[in-house]
């Protein structure tokens, strides 16, 4: 038996095993995703879901009938299995059923963005999944047959329909390896994806997340759903996970922080998912806090994108009661691999420990030998939650997973001696100046402590000496004054030679994306048409 030290990691293979002290013991059932996370139901006149500006609430036993039906009316529509049915709308207490519904029906969930960023984006999904049907609200209806000639059916028309008690159709129907789910990856670094996820790898995080949260009073919990449930992340955590624990779950249409101080206040939230925007806001608009009750929220749980160590001290400043954790996930592993619950303290900077059923490498980006504890490398994952593919893409899927099974994530990351992981930034991001490997992540968050540094972002610029040079677009606060001196003298002696700042360009916004990561190609854009303007480029 190989030997596994304190990290998770074991010498002989050079794979990562999750650390958690007590993992599930048994794999779940070979079920699809809704009949797993509702029958039997365990609590059916507790509620799942409730609206957090207007009280009204869906109990589990409403939210197994509104399944039940949308599941009937649509193979009553013609819908068969394997069909893909594309569901457009904004975040609503409806949302889970109509998406567990749909696969119920033995049909493919797709998400759509209710404002899709860029606009074409919908469209050349419609184009590349092809669904059969379209369930969408009135508002956005317009915009959807502009787009497609699919049928269109009104979320509200089927909701109206009476409904009766009703039981999910026999499993048998469903196989654990059909397709459940089409996600389509952020694109923030190229052309979307459209990522396959079968009913065995969404059960899988199900599970986990049942594991991780529903112990120890975890049906006791209520989350704020501040996130798109039409993302990964809100529909790992709160389709899946949430549903599967037993827990509440308080969801906002759209996000504002008036909104979330007044529904963890209003519902009594006791944990809220976020992204690094969400958290930024809270610190900046401390003052707001002050006239609401915040006792009841424990913990804040963070994902989506990197958040710089300066703004989860300056949160724990503000927020001395609550934890600030984060979380790692991606659309192609059907939601976080890494948790932090069951670690001590207020604020983590890690991104916690490996979930069960994952297994883990960190690979030498040059030579592709696996890694120990305190080295950097490309992560790689494997387990039942990784992915079918890629849609009607097999180059790109055969690119990502190896013969292994081995998911390549593109994320430079370590673990330390606790098996906890860490994330340095992304492969493609590295900055090649000269010999050495120049991590971005690293210099934006030495910068976004500078007092005069509303928000940075570090990219490559190329130099015709050293191939590429590190350079810091800057957002300026208001009212303060700075030079480009000024941003290259901050970092003396805090980096090595070879990671100084050599070039600056000072812009009104940093692009990000709606979970906070820097969509880079458009800065990158902006200096090839702003590449005259003077500026201190060093060598």
């Amino acid at each position: 038996m190989a030997e596994i030290t304190g990290s998770g990691f074991s010498p002989s293979t050079g794979i990562y095993k999750n650390t958690f002290s007590s993992p599930p013991k048994t794999n779940p059932p070979p079920l699809p995703l809704p009949h797993f996370l509702l029958s039997p139901l365990r609590h059916p006149s507790k509620p799942a879901f409730i609206d957090a500006a207007s009280g009204e609430s869906l109990s589990y036993s409403d939210l197994l009938s509104l399944t039940a039906a949308t599941a009937n009316a649509l193979s009553a529509s013609g819908v068969r299995r394997g069909d893909v049915v594309l569901l457009v709308s904004p975040n609503s207490i409806h949302y889970p059923a109509l998406a567990l519904g749909i696969m119920t029906a033995g049909a493919v969930f797709l998400h759509g963005q209710p404002s899709p960023h860029p606009p074409g984006s919908l469209l050349s999904q419609i184009e590349d999944s092809r669904p059969v049907l379209v369930l969408t609200t009135a508002d956005l209806r317009p915009k959807l047959e502009s787009l497609t000639p699919r049928p269109t059916v009104l979320i509200d028309r089927l909701l109206s329909a009476p409904i009766a008690p009703a039981s999910l159709a026999p499993a048998a129907a469903i196989d654990q390896g059909d397709a459940a789910a089409l996600m389509y990856s952020s694109g923030t670094t190229g052309r979307s994806k459209g990522v396959v996820c079968t009913h065995r790898n969404l059960v899988s995080m199900a599970a986990v997340l049942r594991h991780a949260w529903g112990g120890g009073g975890g049906e006791e919990e209520i989350y704020l759903c501040v996130v798109p449930l039409f993302h990964m992340f809100g529909f790992s955590v709160f389709v899946c996970g949430a549903i599967a624990a037993g827990a509440t779950v308080v969801v906002m249409q759209r996000y504002s922080l008036e909104g979330v101080l007044a529904a963890v206040e209003h519902r009594r939230v006791t944990r809220m998912p976020a992204v690094p925007p969400m958290v930024v806001q809270m610190v900046r608009n401390r003052h707001m806090a002050r006239d609401y009750e915040l006792g009841s929220l424990r913990e804040v749980i963070c994902s989506g994108a990197p958040l710089a160590r300066e703004h989860m001290l300056r949160f724990a400043a503000c927020y001395p009661s609550i934890v600030l954790s984060q979380c790692y996930g991606l659309t192609e592993g059907s939601g976080p691999l890494t948790l932090c619950d069951g670690l001590q303290g207020k604020v983590h900077a890690s991104i916690g420990r490996l979930i069960p059923f994952i297994e883990a490498k960190i690979v030498d980006v040059k030579s592709g030998e696996s890694l120990p504890p305190g080295k950097p490398g490309e992560l790689c994952v494997r387990g039942p939650p990784v992915m079918q593919g890629y849609l009607n893409n097999p180059e790109a899927t055969s690119l990502a997973i190896d013969n292994q099974g081995w998911l390549h994530t593109g994320d430079l990351c370590y673990v330390d001696a606790r098996g906890l992981f860490y994330v340095v930034g992304r492969i493609k991001e590295l900055i090649k100046y000269k010999a050495y490997q120049v991590a971005p992540a690293e210099l934006e968050e030495l910068l976004s402590t500078h007092p005069g540094i509303e928000d940075v972002a570090v990219i490559s610029h190329p130099n015709e000496e050293a191939g590429e040079i590190p350079m810091a677009c800057v957002v300026r606060k208001a009212g303060f004054e700075m030079k480009q001196e000024d941003v290259t003298a901050f970092l003396e002696g805090k980096v090595a030679p070879y990671k100084k700042i050599r070039k600056v360009m000072f812009v009104e916004f940093i692009p990000r994306s709606p979970s906070g990561k820097i969509i880079r190609r458009l800065i990158k854009e902006k200096d090839v048409n702003h590449h005259r303007r003077p500026a201190i480029s060093r060598i």
